[in-house]
């Protein structure tokens, strides 16, 4: 796994102006680094290439929280991993770390369980409930990415938000897709109640600009990500 190499974003919190923690994201080791998808696609895809990869990023991340263990982040997981036994063990073994972690859900394909083995597609989303709620018993934080505008819709959120602790919009699929800014504002704010009724974390993420980040922090919504704050970067600072 020496091709691969973790960048950082920070999340913020607008209304404190202090870094709440990092989002670790996954990165080649090119001129350009990016997320290497049909490499990672490839993994997931391989129980035995799956596990190596575990071990590689366990060992990984145990030796950034050991360096920085005053630091929140946050790890991604497409939900297929979790089918898969190693991930219960790397939970398992990370458990000691849990406090400082918030495992990132990702959104994936409708049939993503399709071809990892023991799973049957009429009980995916118990055996999802059954492993999210083994993962927030073991005393993590969980978060479910792309609420709203990917394919995590409402009906998807209401089945696992008994087991959640964030909820993360992407705004940049919206402003792709010409949304009037007034229209945004009013979706967005559906999903800040949601939150509040739920009591889950709202965060923001695709934040570019100061007028974005401020026109979120005057509609009440202080938690924030994106390159108006930080690139990914290799490097991390130790959070206020």
């Amino acid at each position: 796994m020496d091709e691969f190499q973790f960048h950082f974003q920070p999340k913020v919190d607008v209304q404190n102006n202090r870094v709440i923690g990092y989002e670790i994201l996954l990165r080649n080791k090119e001129q350009n680094p990016h997320y290497p998808a049909a490499k990672m696609e490839k993994i997931i895809h391989s129980k035995k290439e799956h596990s190596h990869f575990l071990n590689w990023f366990q060992e990984e991340l145990v030796r950034l929280v050991q360096l920085f263990p005053t630091v929140q982040f946050s790890i991604n997981f497409a939900p297929r991993q979790l089918f898969y036994p190693e991930t219960t063990d790397f939970f398992t073994t990370m458990q000691p770390y849990a406090k400082q972690l918030a495992i990132e859900i990702t959104e994936d394909a409708p049939l993503f369980a399709a071809s990892t083995e023991n799973v049957d597609s009429l009980t995916i989303d118990q055996q999802l409930q059954s492993i999210f709620a083994s993962i927030k018993a073991k005393g993590y934080c969980i978060a479910l990415d792309d609420v709203g505008s990917g394919k995590n819709s409402l009906d998807e959120v209401l089945k696992y938000t008994p087991y959640l602790d964030q909820i993360k919009f992407s705004i940049v699929k919206c402003t792709k897709k010409d949304i009037k800014e007034e229209t945004l504002h009013l979706f967005l704010g559906a999903w800040q109640r949601f939150s509040e009724d739920y009591h889950l974390d709202f965060i923001v993420e695709g934040i570019e600009d100061q007028a974005t980040s401020e026109g979120l922090k005057e509609q009440g919504i202080v938690l924030q990500q994106g390159y108006h704050f930080g690139k990914p970067s290799k490097c991390i600072k130790k959070c206020r």
